[in-house]
């Protein structure tokens, strides 16, 4: 018996548009006619859909979700919020890849913030194939993201922070540029001290 309430995960990420690229390689073939990538326009009131999540980035700079196709080829049900990290600095390519909206200056110098992915839903609230593919769709993205990040994560003091996942291509970013600083609002963060770069290799239905 389902028990009334909400269900919710996150995981605070670190990722640069490589490892957006690499975690949709990681997680697409397995999706392919579970779920697909969504982005919002609020103005508009409209929403796009899109055939990975690099394309979605391109879209929105700022955010997409991962949503379960229906029969009609809409999308259904809970989201799963794709936040991009927010990068501060002066490299004009991944100011070009990210949009160029925080850019490095005297007073305000190379920074890195997390994004998240997450997602929160009532389960009492949707019908049983919505139940199941869900928790499926969620469970195949979490697996994905593990599979092209590390949690190699820690406070300044040096304890381990497990909520938080870092893509190889920030991890290396990061670590070229030693006074970069990683946080999470007052929470200040650095990649755990002698982890190199590196990444481990990591199948769908539609919703009625």
């Amino acid at each position: 018996m389902l028990e009334p309430g909400s269900r919710s995960k996150q995981v605070s990420t670190f990722m640069l548009p490589e490892d957006e690229a690499a975690f949709d390689e990681a997680l697409g073939p397995a999706i392919a006619d579970l779920g697909q990538w969504e982005t919002h326009d609020q103005r508009a009131r409209s929403n796009s859909l899109h055939d990975s999540l690099p394309i979605a980035m391109c879209h929105d700079r700022t955010q997409a979700f991962l949503r379960l196709l229906g029969r009609d080829g809409e999308t259904v049900g809970p989201l799963i919020q794709y936040l991009r990290t927010s990068v501060v600095t002066t490299d004009e390519a991944v100011l070009a890849s990210t949009g160029g909206r925080y850019r490095a200056t005297a007073e305000r110098p190379e920074a890195m913030s997390p994004g998240r992915l997450a997602f929160k839903w009532f389960p009492e609230d949707e019908a049983d194939c919505i139940r199941r593919d869900f928790v499926l769709l969620a469970g195949t993205a979490w697996k994905a993201l593990q599979a092209v990040t590390s949690p190699h994560i820690e406070t300044v003091a040096g304890r381990p922070m497990r909520r938080y996942r870092v893509g190889v291509a920030a991890k290396g970013w990061a670590l070229d540029r030693p006074g970069l600083q990683l946080h999470d609002y007052a929470l200040r963060l650095r990649i755990r001290p002698g982890m190199p770069p590196t990444v481990r290799g990591s199948s769908g239905h539609r919703s009625s």
